[in-house]
């Protein structure tokens, strides 16, 4: 089938490039297209792609045929366009939703075409639109109701898939806890802590700017100890802004962006949405109980010898890994629109007022030996720091 050019930009999804992608994917619900109307949304949301809503106008009776669909593009800002190939994320999107999308047991939207140019790394999506559904602000955050049932969604997510990542449809997909993620991690960490402490640096007490420092040196290490740990499939940026809630029940549940999943540690995926998505006063009220039925979840799909002290430390652990996030979204990503700003320093507040609450710090990783490769890693990361730091 002949699939049509990558858009560059809103102004080429005309009728015939949506007819054209539309039947190239084989999407056959759709009648002829007359006209479409383009609408950008999710502005300071999906902060890695721009996300346009297309009105579409039929040349007959629609029928029951989508009054719109969803197209994503790249993001039109050069910074994250780099940091977006550095970590195959267009690619690990599009993979989703072509090989694990249809036997997820969590909703997301049909893909009715996807398209990648892996050189230039332009890439496509014409999505089911969710606009039915209901969305939440995540600068106000989750209420108890919704952040427990999308718990319970991440716990179905991980139990799925619990230890099975060798098999399909997760063998050969992206490994975030990989030997060269770690390394690459470490040093996009640390190349945005000097620009997110400039960003927000009055958010970092001189306590939690020695921790984000220290932890900087120790990501790799970080992630070579989760990678010894139970592995599952993880959603990777698991937080409100992604998420749709219907009317019928805690299955009626639906995620977006999927850029960021892979195959990893599942308690990265609770910790980030329990240490962003909801105030910290939520959090406190609510986290041990979502992750013992998280615990019990996963438990009964399998993870049978999974202790709950083994789940509350993972979390813990991951609530550290809070910072990766934040210091890189904070000092990397497209803060130009207005709702980006105010969304990460929520972010970052909340990391850091996790972090505290649960003495995340305990669990930095131990010390490697002192002529490790890790080590050695560790000692020039930290001369490379010092001369960025010098640089300004």
């Amino acid at each position: 089938m002949d699939r049509p050019p990558i858009p560059e930009g809103a102004d080429q999804i005309t009728a015939e490039w949506l007819s054209r992608a539309l039947e190239a994917g084989g999407a056959l619900e759709f009648p002829p297209i007359e006209d479409v109307v383009t609408e950008r949304i999710g502005v300071g949301v999906g902060v890695v792609g721009t996300l346009l809503r297309c009105r579409l106008a039929y040349r007959d009776s629609a029928g029951s045929a989508p009054e719109s669909v969803i197209v994503k593009l790249p993001s039109s800002d050069p910074k994250t366009l780099r940091l977006s190939k550095s970590l195959n994320l267009y690619k690990r999107e599009l993979d989703y939703y072509r090989f694990v999308a249809p036997h997820a047991p969590v909703r997301s939207p049909t893909m009715f075409y996807g398209d990648l140019d892996r050189k230039s790394d332009r890439f496509v999506l014409v999505l089911e639109d969710l606009d039915g559904m209901e969305t939440m602000d995540q600068i106000e955050g989750a209420s108890p109701e919704r952040a427990r049932m999308a718990i319970r969604a991440a716990a179905r997510l991980h139990g799925r898939y619990w230890n099975k990542t060798n098999l399909p449809p997760l063998a050969g997909f992206y490994k975030s806890l990989a030997l060269r993620n770690r390394i690459v991690l470490q040093i996009i960490y640390l190349k945005n802590l000097i620009p997110a402490f400039r960003n927000f640096g009055e958010l970092f007490s001189d306590d939690t700017r020695r921790l984000a420092e220290a932890y900087g040196l120790r990501i790799a290490d970080q992630m070579s100890d989760a990678a010894a740990g139970p592995m599952t499939l993880m959603h990777g940026d698991f937080r409100l802004d992604n998420m749709f809630f219907g009317a019928d029940g805690e299955d009626d549940f639906a995620l977006i962006d999927w850029q960021v999943c892979a195959v990893g540690n599942g308690l990265y995926d609770v910790a980030y949405f329990l240490a962003g998505s909801v105030t910290p006063e939520v959090r406190r009220e609510i986290e041990r109980e979502a992750l013992e039925e998280y615990h019990r979840i996963v438990r009964s799909m399998g993870a049978k010898d999974f202790t709950f002290e083994e789940c509350w430390n993972g979390y813990r652990r991951g609530v550290l890994s809070r910072l990766l996030i934040s210091v890189i979204a904070a000092g990397g990503l497209d803060t130009s629109e207005e709702r980006g700003p105010r969304l990460l320093k929520v972010m970052v507040e909340r990391s850091i007022a996790a972090i505290e609450d649960l003495n995340a710090d305990e669990l930095m990783p131990a010390p490697r030996p002192l002529l490790s490769p890790a080590n050695l890693f560790s000692a020039l990361s930290a001369t490379a720091y010092r001369v960025m730091k010098a640089m300004g």
